[in-house]
């Protein structure tokens, strides 16, 4: 284990799994923010402050997401066969999307 997946456990272990859980939503709801404006201002390049804030926002929902598995003993392994699901699914999708 890496020091960050110990100091990302630690988190857990001081702060509690309900509090972490609350982050979760908390840094969800930034990342959301962040895309916005990425969108809003996307003809305004010279904006750096928003792609990174974005970056960093990024970063947070990751973190958090290692931390949601933790917690909830959720292994890559479960994850990743879902997005292999998810993948084979939007496969289909596209190929109907480009029938229409």
């Amino acid at each position: 284990m890496g020091i960050k997946e110990q100091v990302f456990k630690q988190s857990i272990e001081i702060y509690g799994k309900e509090a972490q859980s609350r982050q979760v939503m908390e840094e969800c709801a930034e990342l959301i923010q962040a895309v916005n404006k990425m969108l809003r201002y996307e003809d305004r390049p010279a904006e750096p402050e928003y792609y990174a804030n974005l970056v960093e926002e990024i970063a947070d929902v990751e973190i958090m997401l290692y931390q949601l598995k933790v917690m909830f003993n959720v292994s890559d392994d479960e994850v990743f066969k879902v997005k292999i699901q998810k993948a084979k699914r939007e496969k289909e999708r596209l190929k109907d999307y480009g029938k229409k």
